[in-house]
């Protein structure tokens, strides 16, 4: 039986959706942005926003009892294509040291807009136990 969380530690979600949902060995994040659990963002800059998005992730990886180590892939969402020249070096030098054991498969896609007008970046993840 899938177990669906939304751990206090994260924004509660503005819909009705679940943080995270674990199916057996699998674990499905929601997009996660870059704002802490009081809706506060980190800042404008995407690179701060990627930071903060990607601890979101770990964090609704340990509700259900894994890690980013566990991540076996990752759907980056940014709004605007002028942020990859600060994201793509800040991404070269921030996976290494979240996912040392090798870097999980990975789609960037451009959209139009995110949920908020100040949000930069949104990640989802899949893990494998």
């Amino acid at each position: 039986m899938p177990r669906f969380v939304d751990p206090d530690a994260l924004l509660a979600p503005p819909g009705p959706y679940s943080q995270v949902v674990r199916a057996g060995q699998l674990a499905f994040v929601s997009g996660q942005v870059g704002a802490d659990a009081d809706g506060t963002l980190v800042g404008p800059g995407i690179a701060a926003q990627c930071t903060q998005a990607l601890a979101n992730v770990g964090v609704a990886l340990e509700a259900v009892g894994l890690g980013l180590g566990h991540v076996v892939k990752l759907t980056i969402f940014v709004a605007s294509a002028d942020d990859l020249e600060e994201l793509v070096p800040h991404m070269d030098e921030l996976f290494p040291r979240l996912f040392p054991a090798g870097f999980p498969a990975s789609s960037l896609v451009i959209v139009q807009r995110l949920f908020g007008p100040d949000l930069r970046i949104e990640i989802e993840a899949v893990a494998h136990e």
